[in-house]
């Protein structure tokens, strides 16, 4: 029986309700098609399958699943520093005594940086600044977190100007050339990581540093079996389907610009 009511409320509910509402304006052009004419229906009709597709969870694993799988987490045995990207931030928040907080990525990230650290006694190099006028400095609200978790002051350093994928590298290098660092573990989310590791390594390469992946913040089960859930609406699946392809221009930018 919840499995029915789970059916019933994805159709009721964005993204499923816009879906809905769209196979209901096809159905109409078509039995309207002598006024509207094909064209019409024909453009409702695709519209409608491609929000369908990208809103399950089958559409965000054929787009996000190659982003995720591309690299593996790498043992930082010969890593020097971990650089973790911000992943955005909300000023003004409560957070205990102080103000601004990270989003779900940036906290997932951190997360694993501040467990990554204390193992293996590695600086952490936070690189965010901020990005909108009503939004904080990620790295500073970062630094604050990690040194509420424990982490040694000395052992964080912060990067405050990017504000971008590409700025996240480049100022990220600068520092890690300031610093003599050789081998560095770049630490983002795995939907974001083929893209960072574009701009790092050439970055970064251009100093002569090495630089290994570590994957965190999943959104995607890589050895989950097929079954109906995924072909039902879900805002999940549409928010994912969104970021991956906002990865992919991403990248393709980033491809055009070095041509």
């Amino acid at each position: 029986m919840i499995y029915i009511l789970k059916f019933i409320a994805a159709f009721l509910l964005p993204p499923g309700l816009f879906v809905l509402l769209g196979i209901i304006l096809s159905v109409y052009l078509w039995r309207r098609r002598q006024n509207f004419g094909r064209f019409a229906f024909s453009l409702s009709a695709v519209l409608t399958l491609l929000l369908y597709l990208s809103s399950t969870l089958l559409g965000a694993k054929l787009l996000g699943q190659p982003l995720e799988n591309r690299y593996s987490q790498q043992q930082p045995a010969s890593a020097q520093v971990i650089v973790v990207l911000g992943g955005g931030s909300v000023g003004s928040v409560p957070d205990g005594t102080e103000r601004g907080g990270l989003m779900s990525a940036g906290a997932a990230r951190l997360l694993t940086a501040a467990r990554l650290a204390k193992q293996h006694s590695l600086p952490v190099l936070i690189s965010g600044g901020q990005v909108f006028s009503d939004g904080a400095s990620e790295a500073l609200v970062a630094k604050r977190i990690l040194l509420q978790l424990g982490l040694p002051q000395e052992q964080i350093i912060v990067e405050t100007q990017a504000r971008t994928t590409k700025e996240n590298a480049a100022y990220s290098a600068a520092l890690c050339r300031e610093r003599g660092y050789k081998n560095v573990l770049l630490l983002t989310s795995a939907l974001h990581m083929p893209r960072s590791m574009q701009f790092f390594e050439r970055y970064l390469g251009e100093q002569g540093i090495k630089v290994v992946a570590y994957p965190c913040d999943y959104t995607l089960n890589p050895q989950g079996k097929f079954n109906p859930r995924w072909l039902v609406p879900q805002l999940q699946a549409f928010d994912i389907t969104c970021m991956a392809l906002h990865e992919y221009v991403g990248m393709a930018g980033a491809f055009l610009q070095r041509r």
